[in-house]
């Protein structure tokens, strides 16, 4: 699925059909579920939003709302990448349909991929206070920072980040409301 434009890629990559090849409770969860799935993410090409993005040189990351073909809603960060001969292709996503579980204090509910090619966004859940802004703290010392826009934020590096992160939240006066770690994908080592 590559296309000679960004958004085309993901186009293409959210509408084509989903095939579930595992579909498990999650554990320690209530209600939650563990699926794996190959192919797109069955998008109703007509319902697709792109809300917000970010640009570094031959690699993009866009947050995109969608239905898929049961009428579901859904949100997720695209990560798009340019090939040498000019072409664009997803090369990940993160997310779901839903806001996630409900938290008593505000939260950055990420998903992403760390390392060289360092990408992370989803939804902010403010839980009674605002936040505008998100800062990022990777283990490595490299510090990103995002304004909250419609209840969104988006990461794109251009260094290598290591994980885990350390979420700070911030509201509009830039006093902090709240931390918590996020994409404990685990540390590289040397």
């Amino acid at each position: 699925m590559q296309s000679s434009d960004p958004k085309d890629a993901i186009i293409a990559f959210i509408s084509a059909p989903s095939v579930t090849i595992s579909d498990v409770p999650a554990p320690n969860t209530q209600g939650w579920r563990g699926q794996r799935s190959k192919g797109g993410l069955g998008a109703r090409p007509e319902t697709i939003r792109f809300l917000k993005e970010r640009h570094l040189p031959q690699r993009q990351l866009h947050y995109v709302t969608f239905e898929d073909e049961k009428g579901m809603p859904m949100h997720f960060t695209c990560y798009v990448i340019e090939d040498d001969d000019g072409t664009w292709k997803v090369q990940g996503a993160a997310g779901g349909s839903g806001r996630g579980p409900q938290r008593s204090a505000p939260w950055a509910n990420l998903g992403g991929g760390g390392g060289q090619q360092f990408y992370a966004g989803g939804r902010v859940e403010h839980s009674g206070q605002e936040v505008a802004r998100v800062r990022l703290l990777s283990a490595n010392g490299i510090l990103l920072e995002d304004s909250v826009d419609d209840d969104i934020v988006l990461f794109l590096a251009d260094q290598y980040i290591e994980t885990p992160l350390q979420a700070e939240l911030y509201d509009r006066q830039r006093v902090l409301i709240g931390t918590h770690q996020v994409l404990s994908m685990g540390r590289r080592v040397p």
